[in-house]
């Protein structure tokens, strides 16, 4: 799992040591097909085919600086609660009416293909992810409809819920 993530973060670099990840668990007796799972990941989530935002890649120097700084001062005492999906990135876009038509299509009373910019904010959002989602986009989901009770809802669903072992066994299928 680790090996992945290297993979996915730095497969952009131009010194990234991917192959001496994949030889180095090889040599520390990995099974073939889960050192596969390293290309397969980055077929299905590499740069080539995700969406903007994953590692920050459309954001400003300045404005990486500042969120970091933001979520260094926020007193967080455990380093794993600190992580946020980018969905919660997506989502207070959304809020905002800031998100891209041309990225995030949308469907609203008055139709489709009108400009994001002319929609009022939302109310409602219905995200749908095919493919699955996890236990902590659900939990992040549920901890944002608390907090915005009576101004916004978010609705999520998904073609399963996913842990760590069951999107590797659909990875495994790629």
């Amino acid at each position: 799992r680790l090996g992945m993530l290297y993979a996915l973060r730095y497969e952009t670099a131009m010194q990234n040591a991917i192959p001496a990840v994949k030889e180095a668990m090889r040599r520390g007796g990995v099974p073939p097909n889960n050192i596969a799972l390293i290309d397969a990941v980055l077929k299905y989530a590499g740069a080539k085919v995700r969406g903007p935002g994953l590692y920050g890649s459309n954001q400003s120097s300045l404005s990486k600086m500042t969120k970091s700084f933001m979520t260094s001062v926020q007193g967080v005492s455990n380093v794993y609660s600190q992580h946020s999906p980018l969905l919660m990135d997506t989502i207070e876009s959304a809020v905002k009416g800031k998100l891209r038509g041309e990225d995030y299509p949308m469907v609203s009373k008055l139709g489709s293909g009108i400009a994001v910019d002319n929609l009022p904010l939302p109310q409602e959002i219905l995200i749908f992810m095919v493919g699955g989602m996890t236990y902590e986009e659900a939990t992040k989901v549920s901890e944002f409809n608390e907090a915005n009770a009576g101004r916004v809802r978010v609705i999520l669903g998904g073609s399963t819920v996913h842990n760590s072992t069951s999107f590797l066994e659909e990875l495994k299928l790629i």
